[in-house]
């Protein structure tokens, strides 16, 4: 057995029982709030450790279509022009991971000849003229997302990989908060090398 010798705590002497008794009420508070924080960050509740992407538009948050989307009992058609951007030339030099539509992923930029030099050329202020199509389609499963400015007005349009669509308005609520950040004519262009 073991002796309880007394123990100098904040200059007065106490039993090593109730010593003992202190430090692990102690530590069971640590514990209980460190399993609280682990709670708070997987629930999404703690704060992100890191801020936005740069360059990336954060109108994703609070833009709102009207209403749900409704379920489909059949398949999604696919995009009427899916098979004729699937022939265009991509115009980026390599696949590069796209930040701005989520999930991120490895995509290819495909442009119509009415857009290409428009794109090609991007700058603040660039117009593109009616009639471009342009198109960032996944390498491999993913997302496919796409433009189309008809009447002076952009279209977007959400592909699976099959290209059926997913989403496509005129505008969509989010697409449309997004690209008014672009710095030119609704439209963001590749990644530029720094």
């Amino acid at each position: 057995m073991r002796a309880a010798w007394p123990v100098l705590v904040s200059g007065l002497v106490r039993p090593a029982c109730q010593v003992e008794l202190a430090a692990l009420a102690a530590l069971a508070a640590l514990a209980a709030l460190a399993a609280l924080t682990a709670l708070l960050t997987v629930t999404g509740c703690a704060e992100a450790p890191h801020g936005p992407l740069a360059g990336a538009s954060d109108a994703w948050e609070t833009a709102h279509d009207g209403e749900a989307p409704k379920p489909r009992a059949t398949a999604a058609p696919v995009w009427e022009v899916y098979s004729e951007v699937q022939q265009w030339p991509a115009i980026n030099p390599a696949p590069f991971t796209s930040r701005g539509h989520q999930p991120e992923q490895s995509v290819d930029i495909r442009v119509n000849e009415a857009a290409r030099a428009s794109y090609t050329g991007l700058v603040t202020d660039t117009v593109f003229p009616e009639g471009s199509v342009l198109a960032e389609l996944p390498r491999g499963m993913g997302h496919g997302y796409a433009m189309r400015k008809a009447g002076g007005v952009w279209s977007y349009f959400e592909l699976d990989a099959q290209g059926r669509l997913l989403a496509s308005g005129t505008p969509l609520a989010l697409c449309a908060a997004c690209h008014s950040e672009a710095p030119a004519d609704h439209v963001f262009g590749s990644p530029r090398s720094p």
